[in-house]
């Protein structure tokens, strides 16, 4: 029996030291040593930065340090850990890596707990570690592989409840609540977990346990909120967003309800029918503008099957797998802004695990129909590695890349504000966050706006010194800021020019703008 014992415990060890084998190939193959262009990433950093610091949740490119809810605060707390340390990108991107790998080592141990093969747990879990779209993620300074982590985390929890026990007396019961609390103040986004395992209790019939989940995350709501309540900032950037027409350009106004719901409806189709299968079929192309074809939603119909089918090997959980999945639709259908794949890509693993266990129940239900004498071999699943080449060589390629010209320009004004200019210099930009990451001086943006007078008094506001013209790609600088300077190119003189494309940083002469815009 002991003997057998520890077989069992060393079969375990090989698969746990074969993840971590397969996620240090993947994840060295893909990594990506440069800042990602994003602009969110940096604003992270510099949120960790400030909290490393001691300068608490602030935006500490402003000579205010004023007080930020930007993002919320979980993933820059744990940067900040790191921040402390060094200030290099590198070991933040390895953190989120890192955070990625315990994602799949609990999938792991989810799946085997679950009665099914360790095999099939260890071929669901590399595969984790082999989406192309989790390890695009994984290698940025971005708060999805955290949240991933967190999400991951409340599930074990979870599964590891007593159900003889008292709920109150089981330190599992409250370390879902910590844990899906924090996944929260991690991403918002994170409302569609709350709502899953409000839905997983309801559904079980497990009613107190619900009110007590319930009510446990609404205390651990309450620091945050009285700390946004105190700083004098608002709760969430993002409910502000829902009813905007263009987010990227506020003279469009707002909708109505019932186009609200429209892009609602439109946006839920997009998720299903194109982002969901472009991101776990790799193979598998798709153009988010043009209309849905017959052939993919031929496509989305097996998929979700199969992904039911995997849902119902997890027995109860499977409920709480569902209900996650209806939760973060619906929550990335309320955004305004085109997400494409993107927003999803916490839930990938969720739908990836739940399709290869469906496609291995049909599959072993057909080896034994045809009494082939044999069951079916979770290792035969393997195979779809090699599906997941072409685009990780893709992404490869793309993170060994250098800097596009228009970026190139753009961080070399930067670096050359840092050398000759002082840190209180203020320098507006379409991208501030980024320009502070190599020019280390106090940043501001402009206005949104067609009019000029008042994109001119935005930059006096925020006491604009310079003003980088740049090519990033942006609809934004030639729709606003340009037109300001070419209406009004003697407050914009010419400090330094770079090529190929033009980019330029401009002397705001505020004073002038004052007394000849009159724009006290």
């Amino acid at each position: 029996m002991k003997k057998t014992s520890l077989t069992k415990d060393l079969r375990i060890f090989y698969y746990v030291i074969g993840l971590v084998v397969v996620f240090l190939i993947s994840f060295t193959y893909i990594f990506n040593k440069k800042l990602d262009l994003n602009g969110d990433n940096a604003e992270y950093y510099i949120l960790a930065t400030s909290i490393a610091g001691g300068h608490g949740y602030s935006d500490i490119t402003n000579e205010p340090h004023t007080p930020s809810n930007l993002f919320p605060p979980g993933y820059p707390l744990l940067m900040s850990a790191v921040r402390i340390f060094t200030d290099s990108i590198i070991p933040q991107k390895v953190l989120n890596g890192l955070f990625l790998l315990a994602s799949a080592l609990i999938f792991f141990l989810f799946i085997r707990k679950n009665k099914l093969p360790d095999a099939m747990a260890f071929v669901t879990s590399a595969i984790i570690l082999l989406n192309y779209q989790v390890l695009h993620f994984a290698t940025m300074m971005m708060s999805e592989m955290s949240f991933l982590f967190f999400t991951v985390l409340s599930l074990w929890f979870l599964f590891k409840m007593d159900e003889e026990k008292p709920f109150w007396k089981d330190p599992y019961f409250y370390s879902v609540i910590v844990t899906v609390a924090y996944a929260y103040h991690i991403r918002t986004q994170g409302i569609a977990l709350v709502a899953a395992v409000i839905g997983y209790f309801l559904f079980t019939k497990h009613w107190k346990q619900m009110l007590a989940f319930a009510g446990g995350f609404a205390v651990c709501l309450l620091p945050w909120m009285l700390r946004n309540k105190i700083a004098g900032v608002g709760q969430s950037r993002y409910v502000s967003t829902i009813a905007m027409s263009n987010p990227w350009r506020p003279e469009e106004g707002t909708l109505g309800m019932g186009e609200i719901l429209a892009r609602f409806f439109e946006t839920f189709q997009m998720l299903v029918t194109k982002a969901v299968p472009n991101s776990i079929l790799p193979y598998i192309s798709v153009d988010y503008n043009a209309a849905t074809t017959i052939g993919e939603w031929g496509i989305v119909f097996l998929l979700f099957a199969l992904i039911g089918i995997g849902l119902w090997r997890f027995g109860r959980f499977g409920y709480l797998f569902l209900f996650y999945t209806i939760a973060t639709f619906a929550v990335i259908s309320l955004f305004s802004t085109p997400s494409e794949n993107r927003y999803i890509t916490p839930l990938l693993p969720f739908l990836e695990v739940s399709l290869l266990l469906g496609l291995y129940t049909v599959l072993s239900v057909g080896v034994k129909k045809m009494s082939l004498g044999k069951r079916f071999s979770p290792w035969l699943l393997l195979v779809l590695v090699f599906f997941s080449y072409p685009k990780l060589e893709r992404l490869h390629a793309q993170n060994n890349t250098p800097y596009p010209p228009q970026y190139r320009n753009y961080f070399t004004i930067a670096e050359e504000v840092h050398k000759q200019l002082p840190a209180s210099t203020v320098v507006c930009s379409r991208k501030p966050s980024l320009f502070y990451m190599f020019g280390k001086t106090a940043v501001s943006s402009y206005l949104w706006t067609e009019d000029d007078k008042a994109l001119i008094k935005g930059l006096i506001d925020s006491k604009t010194d310079y003003v980088v013209l740049e090519q990033l790609g942006y609809s934004s600088t030639a729709r606003y800021l340009y037109p300001a300077i070419q209406n009004n190119l003697e407050l914009f003189p010419v400090v330094m020019y770079l090529p190929e494309p033009d980019t330029y940083l401009l002397k705001f002469e505020r004073e002038k703008a004052i007394t000849e815009l009159d724009l006290q």
